[in-house]
């Protein structure tokens, strides 16, 4: 085997140890919560209104997160991954022991926090240490860690119910799943040549930047309704079918696992900005979906539609960001995620309150859908040119 296969293979399993860091802060320690929460309605004093909002301030936790993971050092990222991901283990397993909003604000709070450390620093690790020929791809593997851990989740969540078990088990088992991954992590490396002048090696493309912020930030406005009310709508349609719940959010795990790579592949012949813009009018048509297609066809497809487009709008405004400001990752991943986080505290809140004004959740799911189409007409400034 020679140096050139040796280096492959290495970078091969830290995409994979990345992709795990992903199913720990992500799939579990902030998206159990969507299909956890039916059944935290149904054992608790906990409402969709209320469950709106105990999102909201987990997605406050992930603006302030992003916010911290901007200003870490490079040569304490890895410090910082591992806090976070010790944190968002014990977070979640906290959530299984309490049974009211307060506690449960606390811990949705820490593990947002925690999971916006863990995708800004953690993925900066990640991608610098991929070498340049492999980056694009097995940064895919590494962004795929979210589909496989919301899959984790709905399958753990499926398995609870069926054994009459409630969402204290939920939190409970995948919380202890999560510890066990932990040990696969340590190959993630610290960041390579970390100096506090390497920014300063290249300019940052400051407009194309800023475009790519807002239309982010609208992205997770736009998403975020399916991703946090998705399982309750498909209950609300359809209260004689037990597993509607569960079919419509293993949908959106199951159609994330590939949806990078098949995304990339895209991105590989159309450029990353035509891919991006696709991906998000397509979200936009599953965001939507619930609202014009009743019954679970309409259900499943917006978790396939949704699933299958929004890691690879992050994976693909992540990688741009790193493009556009290669030398300062760190703080570009940081600006993308915390004004995603300030798109994803609104739409909870709006629909929400949509909810509580009209009784429906269809007029949320359509703003939402507006917001993701505005989301890629802010990229046409940008050209059809790669960047």
């Amino acid at each position: 085997m020679n140096a050139s296969t040796n280096t492959d293979r290495n970078a091969l399993l830290i995409a994979i140890a990345g992709a795990f860091s992903l199913v720990i802060a992500l799939g579990i320690g902030r998206f159990l919560f969507t299909p956890a929460l039916p059944d935290m309605i149904a054992d608790s004093s906990l409402t969709a209104v209320s469950g709106g909002y105990l999102a909201a301030v987990n997605y406050g936790g992930y603006l302030l997160g992003a916010m911290l993971a901007m200003g870490v050092p490079a040569h304490q990222a890895r410090n910082a991954l591992w806090v976070a991901l010790w944190v968002s283990v014990i977070s979640s397993v906290l959530m299984g022991v309490s049974d009211n909003f307060m506690p449960w604000a606390i811990n949705r709070f820490l593990a947002g926090i925690a999971s916006a450390i863990i995708m800004v620093n953690g993925s900066a690790l990640v991608l610098g240490a991929l070498p340049n020929h492999l980056r694009a791809r097995l940064g895919n593997i590494h962004y795929a860690g979210i589909g496989l851990g919301i899959s984790i989740a709905a399958l753990t969540v499926a398995l609870i119910e069926s054994l009459q078990g409630s969402y204290p088990w939920m939190w409970g088992g995948c919380g202890v799943f999560a510890l066990l991954l932990l040990p696969l992590l340590k190959r993630i490396p610290p960041l390579p040549h970390a100096r506090d002048t390497a920014h300063h090696a290249s300019p940052v493309n400051r407009k194309a930047l800023g475009f790519l912020i807002a239309s982010y930030t609208l992205a997770g406005f736009g998403y975020i309704t399916s991703t946090t009310y998705l399982p309750v709508i498909a209950r609300t349609q359809l209260p004689d079918l037990n597993n509607a719940a569960f079919y419509t959010w293993l949908a959106v795990g199951l159609a994330a696992v590939p949806a990078n790579l098949l995304w990339g592949k895209l991105a590989g012949r159309a450029g990353e900005r035509n891919a991006l813009m696709m991906a998000l009018v397509v979200q936009a048509l599953g965001v939507s979906a619930p609202a014009w297609l009743p019954g679970l066809a309409g259900l499943v497809t917006s978790g396939l539609l949704v699933g299958g487009t929004f890691t690879a709008v992050v994976a693909l405004s992540m990688y741009c960001g790193r493009q556009l400001a290669p030398h300062a990752a760190s703080m570009a991943l940081g600006a993308l995620t915390a004004c995603y986080g300030v798109g994803q505290i609104l739409g909870p809140v709006v629909t929400a309150r949509m909810l509580e004004s009209s009784g429906s959740f269809a007029p949320g799911l359509l703003s939402a859908a507006a917001a993701l189409i505005g989301a890629a007409a802010l990229l046409l400034p940008l050209g059809s040119a790669r960047f």
